[in-house]
């Protein structure tokens, strides 16, 4: 079973994206800018500015939630879940359509290891967005964590079918088949992560021992050594979810 912390690192892509992305700074009813609380430079920056502008009392309650979810954001890039989840309950309360806040919160919920309360979010999201991708990986990824494999498998799957071309779902998916021993389902999808991305360390990995397995000695090694040129620690990550050569 993967590890909490591989579980930070696989949304990290999700966070920097909430967190850094460039827009035009809007202003308060004073003239001040929100720009800072909106797209600082560092999680530090970030939280000083949402701080002060929740504390402005100058904001619509729905400016106000936004303040609270980006400081949230910023928390959580700083590992401070606690404080996190905090200013996204503050978020939900103030506006509760806000549904990319519950997704928020479910994230970090999963680096809590509240896997069934991220279940919760994960699925009021998908309720509210049946399309929402990153829903039904996180999902899949908080079904893994609690060992209910199947169900995972058919989260991955909504996910691959929404975005075919993301070699990162497939291979999650791959890995659950390989534990399960379904091997031709699991090279299949390792295979097709790599049409995607050929330098894809954990698909490369575990095509690799799948190719060991059945005796192809050469190329499997191949694969493995690939896979560690491309991510050093890969064996110590697949081998946690279970893909060893024997």
């Amino acid at each position: 079973m993967l590890k909490s912390f591989e579980v930070v690192a696989g949304f990290s892509r999700i966070l920097l994206g909430l967190l850094f992305a460039q827009a035009a700074g809007p202003q308060s009813p004073s003239g001040v800018s929100r720009q800072p609380c909106r797209s600082g430079s560092t999680p530090d920056q970030i939280i000083t500015a949402c701080t002060a502008e929740i504390q402005s009392g100058q904001d619509t309650a729905e400016e106000k939630a936004k303040a609270y979810q980006n400081r949230g954001n910023a928390y959580r890039a700083k590992e401070l879940f606690d404080l996190a989840l905090q200013s996204y309950e503050e978020a939900i309360k103030l506006d509760p359509g806000l549904v990319d806040v519950v997704g928020d919160r479910g994230i970090t919920l999963m680096a809590r290891g509240r896997y069934a309360d991220a279940i919760i979010d994960f699925s009021h999201v998908i309720e509210h967005d049946p399309k929402s991708v990153y829903a039904y990986y996180d999902r899949g990824l908080a079904y893994e964590l609690m060992g209910l494999d199947d169900l995972a498998i058919e989260d991955y799957t909504a996910a691959i079918a929404a975005e075919p071309r993301d070699a990162h779902h497939r291979e999650r998916r791959g890995t659950i088949y390989f534990r399960k021993g379904e091997i031709d389902k699991a090279l299949a999808d390792y295979e097709d992560a790599l049409k995607f991305d050929p330098q894809y360390a954990p698909a490369l990995y575990g095509r690799g021992i799948i190719k060991l397995r059945r005796g192809d000695r050469a190329g499997g090694g191949a694969d493995v050594a690939q896979a560690k040129h491309f991510q050093e620690n890969v064996d110590r990550v697949m081998s946690q979810a279970g893909v060893r050569e024997k």
